[in-house]
């Protein structure tokens, strides 16, 4: 899904080596399958999925995606709408599918308003095994497939032997155990960090949690001295504004991806109270303006950077 994955292991012993290197490349296959099968655009399962939508009937939802395609939905219904999984073509209109060739300009406002009309048209998911008919709507699983994937990994890896593990997806990050007889000790980048400043806004110790961010510097053009990136609003077909970071912690890594994405879109005024009816206890957030807040339970645990002041939120 054009996300680089790395994977550590903690070893408890210099002879597991073999045995680690095999539980990697186990894993980059499965990895690759599921990058390949999962993204909205390509030869895989879902791209045929989503090609069957377009054509203007009914399809039926790929069966390995499906329990995926089930925890999206209830994370849509459960925020509102903010988190929005048939968000693929509107990503597409933006160029944020393209990671070689980024669009340099904003699209008109009536091409937006073309694709919100069908994303306002289309049925609800009702959990069943097809979807559809729904013109000009493609389902995009990237705010929520990583987070999944990663926990996946880690299950996997412990069915490996290997219990000890951090797998980091691009800013999905999850771990499991410990390493080296400590908690995992993560950090949380500044997206803004300009050379020879601090890279990290801060840094906490976690065990089987996953720490997600999402941030604007990532896939993002600049036009007119206006930054968008790829985190859509849903409502209204554009770059969400007003938050230049914000990171989950929580032991569900889909929830902790597919809910930060909802509460970035929420923005600095509604993020707090869209995080309580979703269950996240554990956020920080970075305005447009570098100003940080965060829920209490989070900043308990965060070591911070220096000239980071915090406003925590209840």
């Amino acid at each position: 899904m054009g996300t680089l994955v790395s994977v550590t292991l903690a070893l408890e012993h210099e002879r597991q080596h073999d045995a680690a290197d095999a539980a990697v490349l186990a894993i980059q296959r499965e990895l690759e399958s599921f990058g390949r099968e999962g993204w909205a655009w390509g030869s895989g399962a879902l791209g045929l999925f989503n090609r069957r939508l377009a054509e203007g009937g009914a399809a039926e939802i790929p069966p390995a995606l499906r329990s995926l395609f089930v925890r999206a939905w209830e994370i849509h219904r459960i925020s509102g709408g903010l988190y929005e999984p048939r968000i693929a073509r509107l990503v597409e209109l933006w160029g944020f599918h393209d990671l070689e060739h980024p669009r340099g300009t904003p699209p008109s406002r009536d091409e937006i308003e073309v694709l919100l009309a069908a994303l306002r048209a289309a049925p609800a998911y009702d959990g069943g095994a097809r979807y559809g008919p729904a013109p000009g709507v493609g389902w995009d699983l990237g705010g929520i497939a990583k987070g999944w994937i990663v926990d996946a990994i880690l299950a996997r890896l412990r069915e490996l032997g290997f219990a000890d593990a951090c797998v980091d997806a691009g800013g999905n990050l999850a771990v499991r155990g410990r390493a080296g007889g400590k908690p995992w000790r993560i950090g949380i980048r500044d997206p803004r960090a300009s050379a020879g400043a601090p890279p990290l806004l801060a840094a906490l110790e976690v065990r089987d949690e996953a720490v997600n961010t999402h941030a604007d510097d990532q896939r993002y053009f600049e036009h007119q001295g206006k930054r968008y990136a790829h985190l859509l609003d849903p409502r209204r077909g554009e770059p969400a504004q007003g938050l230049r970071s914000l990171t989950v912690v929580d032991a569900d890594g889909t929830l902790a991806e597919a809910g930060g994405a909802a509460l970035f879109v929420a923005g600095r005024e509604h993020w707090p109270a869209l995080a309580r009816r979703l269950n996240l206890a554990q956020v920080l957030a970075v305005d447009a303006q570098g100003k940080a807040q965060a829920t209490a339970a989070l900043a308990a645990r965060l070591a911070l950077r220096a000239d980071l002041r915090l406003e925590i939120v209840p």
